[in-house]
């Protein structure tokens, strides 16, 4: 992909689908850690609907387009209709924001961020709910994500903000790959039945990028994109590594794999952050860690142009961090220019 083609977007994480590390206060002063126990305490289901009406206004997206966004993926769990209680549906909320994107130029990937009975173990994923078995084993669950999804498209059939649909979030694998590939296979043909020709049909590498590569097949007038994340902050062995050893793979490993991936489709990176392991940073002055961390995103924008687009985790969140997107644009740390 040339620079021109290349998406710049970011993710509106911690507003349709809560996390408690992006947003404390919603949860301050109850005992709930996800949006499954929020909602079930005192004034909880009041509480996640003023921040959905308050963390993302209007206002946001005049200033992602303002600062040369161009797009935004949209995390949203299988709860969205309000038709799984005692989940609060926000559906008017995400048609808000389709339109908000139309109004402002932006284009939309609709993320599927948690599935019935929970395709990780994440807060995010839905798994606060209680569950007795895991969506990857369960053909229930799996049928039920793709009915979701085929309602998505139905809905937003004629938006042309609508970019690309999400079939599902870091999906959890175990030994073997199948089992996911043949639901990917079976919700691409169930979706394009009823999708918008020229939606773009995203599906998550469960971060075995090697193992899914080539895993769907594209039709005539629905393209196929894989979506990878790519983190330096979790894994023991990123720990590990010192400054030097960091920017190198991205410069070169991360380049690579991309331009290898690409041989079998286009490769979207849904999620990455300009956030490094804090062992990397022992010794260091604050000047010294401000250098690194930047010269670790310039060499993420730099890698990702290979990318068919790349959406930063998060916009933003409660804190002043490296984890918000808009704080280091307005601090000056990150631009698009």
């Amino acid at each position: 992909m040339t620079k021109k083609q290349c998406l710049y977007g970011v993710n509106l994480g911690g507003w349709l689908v809560l996390e408690k590390w992006m947003t404390p206060s919603v949860f301050q002063d109850t005992t709930a850690d996800n949006e499954y126990e929020l909602v079930q305490v005192k004034g909880g289901g009041a509480r996640l609907r003023d921040h959905h009406d308050t963390f993302i206004v209007e206002a946001d997206f005049r200033w992602l387009r303002d600062n040369r966004v161009t797009a935004v993926r949209i995390p949203f769990g299988y709860w969205i209709f309000g038709d799984e209680p005692p989940y609060i549906g926000a559906i008017e909320k995400l048609d808000w924001a389709v339109d908000m994107a139309e109004k402002y130029g932006l284009k939309v990937i609709l993320d599927l961020h948690g599935a019935p009975g929970a395709q990780n173990e994440a807060d995010h994923s839905g798994s606060g709910r209680p569950k007795t078995e895991k969506w990857l084993h369960h053909s229930g669950h799996q049928e039920r994500t793709i009915e979701i999804l085929e309602k998505i498209a139905e809905r937003y059939y004629d938006k042309t903000s609508i970019w690309g649909i999400e079939l599902l979030n870091e999906p959890t694998l175990d030994w073997s790959t199948l089992r996911l590939v043949h639901f990917y296979r079976k919700a691409y043909r169930r979706l394009i039945r009823v999708a918008r020709p020229g939606t773009v049909i995203v599906f998550g590498d469960g971060f075995r990028p090697l193992l899914l590569t080539g895993a769907l097949r594209a039709h005539k007038n629905f393209p196929v994109i894989m979506d990878s994340h790519f983190y330096q902050c979790f894994s023991a062995r990123d720990k590990q590594r010192g400054p030097s050893s960091h920017l190198e793979k991205v410069r070169v490993k991360r380049y690579r794999q991309l331009r290898y991936l690409r041989q079998q489709q286009p490769v979207a990176v849904g999620e990455w952050s300009g956030v490094l392991p804090q062992e990397v940073y022992v010794q260091m002055d604050h000047q010294r860690r401000i250098e690194l961390r930047n010269q670790y995103i310039e060499a993420q924008l730099s890698t990702y142009e290979a990318a068919a687009g790349w959406f930063y985790w998060s916009y933003k969140t409660e804190q002043d961090d490296d984890w918000n997107f808009r704080f280091l644009v307005d601090s000056g740390n990150l631009s698009l220019t």
